[in-house]
């Protein structure tokens, strides 16, 4: 564990950070009406059709709103409930194709454009239509992850707009809940083209853009016509800090009211401060060791099960101070599913692990060669996670020689989907882990590369056949047990080395209300007060 650093070190790490051109001392204490966010990375143009990254979507969050929200208002013990935004109601044809989205009506956006089906249709003309005068190349392909299941949308009246999908995909609405299908306001996406609108972003949220100083920080002023409930503060201020113990200085100092995303040793220096809270919201999200289903030794399911017998999750849950929690399965913390025995069949048994190794009628000592990141987030500790995933496997005989790369050169590496020289890479994955949806992403057999991140290769007929039905499904009840019995037999093919699920803590000042430890990376701004 990290000791609160001492008066001396804190002193120097502030001074330098006064010498940042984001500096922490450019703007004093927040007061009583501004909650100040610390941002890991610099804002990015504010685009919601272009944007990717957690630190963007976060600001996105509360300048648009999109047709469909998760409740984020209260905790759960799987992905939060989706309730009404822009869409008050929303229905399904009886085959799954059609999707019918009752609009709320007397809406504004942030330039007084008015809300209504005509501005939905233009946003998503933005992302579909070439014709369209609005169309932009880099928006559409950054929303295929939506577009894809699209066949055409329509105005039915002015509130209320048609969405035929080219198949049934029951878990559409939620898709609908991304940050970056937010709906942009028609006019500024005629005036402001190309690179232009995000530094003009024009949303019906809670908060509206006030100063937006690129690689510095940004000023948001509270909506006071917004149409939901009102944000108990009148300004945001989203501020850069890349240094993780200037981060924590300025939440200690006052300067930093929320650190969304802290890392283990904000949390060490910080937990001991009466000033703030540690919140474990623990949305869904995994860390594994994808394995080459085509690959000796990998390509056999009896030695992928050994493999996850052989490793000491909890081990690893010690080593990185009770941030992470085990992962004993494909469905993660926070997904839609609820976890069962069948769903986290594993456990650190390494005499099974042995057993399985020889039944397979692999000879031991083995070599498994895996790629890893040596850097990005959520990595800053991964050579002493490897350092324990080769200590236990060398216990049963495995040898797991590991290569080193930059984080963006692994994914541009493993995107193209796993050589046959390679039994797999060390990697994690947050982006739509909430969603039943997400197993099918990650393991389908249609869902390999070039169409999908299934890098390790892995097809199970059976599996996909459960899948197609689940998607098909309109009740839900039935849609999540088909899905269950999808997830059983992923874990059974054991096609990763299922090891952790990061609880991604946030501390918040105590003087800050309405953060609510939902299982999400975001919260719910229009709730957010101060004491």
């Amino acid at each position: 564990m990290l000791k609160k650093l001492g008066t001396r070190r804190s002193a120097v790490l502030l001074a330098s950070v006064l010498l940042m051109g984001s500096s922490l001392a450019s703007i004093p204490t927040a007061n009583a009406a501004t909650i100040v966010i610390g941002s890991e990375g610099v804002i990015p143009p504010l685009d919601p059709h272009r944007m990717t990254g957690t630190p963007g979507l976060r600001v996105i969050d509360a300048i648009f709103d999109p047709l469909i929200r998760e409740d984020l208002s209260k905790a759960s013990d799987t992905a939060a409930a989706l309730i009404g935004a822009l869409a008050q109601s929303w229905s399904v044809s009886p085959d799954g194709l059609t999707y019918t989205l009752k609009l709320r009506e007397g809406v504004t956006f942030h330039d007084g454009t008015p809300f209504n089906a005509e501005a939905v249709q233009v946003n998503f003309s933005r992302v579909m239509d070439k014709e369209s005068p609005v169309f932009d190349s880099r928006a559409s392909g950054n929303m295929t992850f939506l577009t894809r299941w699209i066949e055409k949308t329509s105005v039915v009246d002015p509130n209320t707009i048609e969405i035929v999908l080219k198949e049934p995909f029951s878990g559409f609405p939620r898709l609908l809940t991304d940050r970056r299908a937010s709906i942009v306001s028609p006019a500024a996406l005629e005036k402001h083209k190309g690179d232009e609108l995000g530094f003009h972003p024009v949303g019906t949220g809670p908060f509206k853009l006030e100063v937006f100083q690129q690689n510095q920080q940004l000023n948001l002023a509270r909506n006071d016509a917004y149409w939901g409930k009102k944000p108990g503060v009148e300004e945001l201020i989203f501020r850069p800090v890349t240094d993780p113990t200037a981060m924590a200085i300025g939440m200690q100092t006052g300067q930093i009211d929320i650190i969304p995303s802290a890392s283990s040793q904000q949390v060490a220096q910080l937990r001991v401060d009466p000033n703030v809270e540690v919140q474990y919201p623990e949305p869904a999200n995994q860390y594994y060791m994808r394995l080459n289903t085509r690959a000796e030794l990998t390509k056999n399911p009896v030695f992928r099960q050994a493999l996850n017998y052989a490793v000491n999750r909890e081990s690893i849950a010690a080593l990185l101070d009770g941030q992470v929690t085990p992962a004993y399965g494909p469905v993660p913390l926070g997904n839609e599913l609820p976890q069962s025995d069948a769903t986290k069949p594993y456990s650190y048994d390494p005499e099974k692990a042995k057993e399985l190794i020889s039944s397979a009628g692999i000879a031991t000592p083995a070599t498994v060669k895996i790629l890893a990141p040596n850097s990005g987030p959520g990595f800053g500790q991964t050579p002493q996670v490897i350092a324990l995933l080769q200590q236990d496997l060398r216990a049963v005989g495995i040898d797991l020689q590991v290569q080193f790369l930059e984080f963006a050169t692994l994914l541009t590496t493993e995107g193209p989907g796993y050589k046959d020289d390679v039994q797999g890479s060390f990697n994690g994955w947050v982006t739509g882990a909430d969603s039943a949806y997400w197993l099918e992403r990650m393991f389908s057999g249609s869902q390999q590369p070039p169409r999908g991140v299934n890098r390790g290769w892995y097809e199970n007929s059976e599996v996909d056949q459960l899948f197609a039905s689940a998607r098909a499904e309109t009740d839900e009840a039935k849609r999540d047990e088909l899905y269950a019995q999808a997830a059983a037999l992923i874990a059974k093919d054991a096609p990763w080395v299922f090891l952790y699920q990061d609880r991604l803590p946030r501390i918040v000042r105590k003087r800050v209300t309405g953060v609510v430890p939902a299982r999400s990376v975001f919260f719910d701004y229009p709730s957010l007060g101060v004491r």
